[in-house]
């Protein structure tokens, strides 16, 4: 009797479907997005911190900390601020093949936390769907890259220029927070500037600044 085909199986499956169940969860809870996001860009940092910061409740920000932990992206440390255990977030990232390639970082799952307390974000997923925040971000980037414009950016998302502005500015102010902690954007280097009054529009804030 030959012998059965052994089956092999990639080195990284498990790895890469571990990520893919982190972005559903975060991507798919922009609550918890966010205090993932205000975590990572002020690790570490103390769930209390972090929960006034974004204004959860005490409950709400412990059950979003332990659901990072379980997830593998956030641990608690055996150090302390004040009394409270400093927590430190990783960032996480892969991409989504299907008939185009989504490179999925911190800076998507950022954004799509930011809809849950930004009006541009909110009303622009009212109006196109969740969907369509991933190209807008991605057109985004080109346009910080000095690869496009704002009208260009309404042209390749096929929305209203005044929208386009909106988004756009809603986003970069996100990047302009986001990019450093972001695997994905290493090597991207940026010809326009983000404001530093917008900046401090932005959902997220760095402590350290």
């Amino acid at each position: 009797m030959p012998d059965a085909p052994s089956t092999t199986h990639p080195p990284d499956a498990g790895h890469t479907a571990r990520r893919f169940f982190v972005f559903q969860e975060l991507l798919g809870t922009p609550e918890l997005a966010r205090f993932y996001t205000d975590l990572l860009v002020n690790s570490p940092t103390t769930v209390t911190a972090a929960r006034d910061r974004q204004g959860f409740s005490k409950s709400t920000a412990y059950k979003y900390a332990n659901t990072l932990a379980e997830l593998g992206i956030a641990a608690e440390l055996d150090e302390y601020e004040n009394g409270s255990a400093l927590w430190r977030a990783e960032p996480v990232s892969g991409n989504w093949t299907d008939e185009t390639t989504l490179e999925l970082g911190p800076v998507i799952i950022a954004v799509y936390g930011a809809t849950s307390v930004d009006d541009d974000l909110e009303l622009f997923v009212d109006r196109h769907g969740k969907a369509a925040l991933a190209p807008a971000v991605t057109a985004t980037i080109d346009y910080l890259k000095g690869n496009t414009t704002r009208r260009g950016v309404a042209d390749d998302l096929g929305v209203p220029a005044v929208e386009a502005i909106a988004v756009t500015q809603a986003i970069e102010r996100i990047i302009a927070v986001v990019k450093d902690h972001d695997p994905t954007l290493d090597e991207v280097t940026f010809d326009a500037d983000v404001h530093d009054r917008a900046i401090k529009q932005a959902p997220y804030q760095r402590i350290d600044e």
